[in-house]
């Protein structure tokens, strides 16, 4: 019984420290990872990606440009419209109003003899 808990204990305190060597042997360190990627590496990504980026901007600029012309069209036309509406309203108040085409029509009826 005393073997079995000696054995125990001892193979419970070597089991340990492999246990957590094994961990460390099969893990990539930063530093193996930073050798992989050397600097000519790291310059051409950057550059691929500065490319990708000078792409998006360059699209960006060209939708903003087409935003902004649909802005000033959209600006004329709602100029155009105010205008129209000034005219509209000034013939309005140019024509008769409702009560006096009444008045206008009962005048008419009565001299009919409706």
């Amino acid at each position: 019984m005393k073997r079995k808990l000696i054995t125990t204990i001892l193979l419970g305190v070597f089991a340990l420290p492999i246990g957590s060597f094994a961990g460390d042997i099969c893990s990539v360190k930063p530093e193996a990872e930073s050798k992989k990627m050397t600097l000519p590496v790291k310059y051409k990504k950057l550059k691929e990606e500065n490319r990708e980026l000078q792409e998006k901007l360059q699209n960006c600029k060209s939708e903003k440009e087409e935003v902004k012309a649909e802005i000033e069209n959209l600006k004329s036309q709602i100029s155009f419209l105010e205008e129209e509406k000034m005219k509209l309203q000034a013939k309005l108040a140019s024509l008769p109003s409702k009560e006096e085409l009444e008045s206008q029509i009962e005048e008419l009826e009565s001299r009919l003899g409706r």
